[in-house]
C-alpha cells in the first residue's frame, strides 16, 4: 500500500506506544496483589475492565504493524479491520452487560459509560467504516485509520490510569480513615 508509506513514522510511534503500554498494563495489574477484593470480585473486575484495555492496546499494535508492512494490501487491511471492529462491538456489548449485571451493586459513574462503552463502540464502528473505505479505495480512509489507532490508544491509556488509581485505593491497609486524615493542604483548602 504505497499510500501508507507517508504514515510509517506515525505508525511506528503508535505501535511502539501500544507495545510499551501493554507492558505497563501488566505492571498495573501486578500491583493488584494485596487488594481488598475476593477472588470472584477480582476475576469479574479483570474481565470487565482489564481485558478490554489489553484488547485496545493490541488493536493499536496490530494496526500499526499492518500499516508498516510492505506487503499489506488494502484487502488484507480491510479484512483485519472488519475483524477488529466486530470484536470491538461484541466486546463493548459484553462489557455493557457485565456493568449492568455483574457490577450492578457498584457505583458506576458517567465516565465509565463514556470510556468503557461509548468510545469503544465508536472505535469499533470507525474500524468498520475504515475497512469499507479501504476496500472501495477511498484515500480518506487512511485518516480514519489513524484516528481509530489513536482512539484505541487513548481509551486504553485513560482506562489504565483509572484502573491504577482504583487498584491503589483498594490495596490492603488503605482505609477510609487514611483518606479522612487532615493534612496541611486539606486544612488550607478548608479555610
Amino acid at each position: 500500500m504505497l499510500a501508507l508509506h507517508g504514515w510509517q513514522n506515525f505508525y511506528m510511534l503508535t505501535g511502539t506506544a501500544a507495545a510499551t503500554l501493554i507492558g505497563l498494563l501488566f505492571v498495573a495489574v501486578s500491583i493488584s496483589i494485596g487488594t481488598n477484593l475476593s477472588l470472584r470480585q477480582a476475576t469479574n473486575s479483570l474481565r470487565t475492565f482489564v481485558d478490554p484495555i489489553l484488547l485496545y492496546y493490541v488493536q493499536a499494535l496490530v494496526v500499526s504493524c499492518l500499516a508498516v508492512m510492505p506487503i499489506a494490501s488494502p484487502m488484507i487491511l480491510g479484512v483485519v479491520l472488519i475483524v477488529l471492529g466486530s470484536i470491538d462491538i461484541v466486546l463493548t456489548v459484553k462489557v455493557c452487560w457485565r456493568i449492568l449485571v455483574v457490577h450492578r451493586d457498584e457505583a458506576i459513574d458517567a465516565g465509565h459509560w463514556i470510556w468503557h462503552i461509548a468510545l469503544p463502540l465508536l472505535a469499533g464502528i470507525l474500524f468498520l467504516c475504515v475497512a469499507i473505505g479501504l476496500l472501495i479505495g477511498l484515500q480518506l480512509a487512511l485518516v480514519g485509520l489513524s484516528l481509530a489507532d489513536l482512539l484505541c490508544l487513548a481509551i486504553g491509556l485513560h482506562n489504565t490510569w483509572v484502573l491504577t488509581i482504583w487498584l491503589i485505593l483498594h490495596r490492603e491497609g488503605f482505609t477510609a480513615t487514611q483518606d479522612e486524615q487532615q493534612t496541611p493542604e486539606r486544612d488550607a483548602i478548608q479555610q
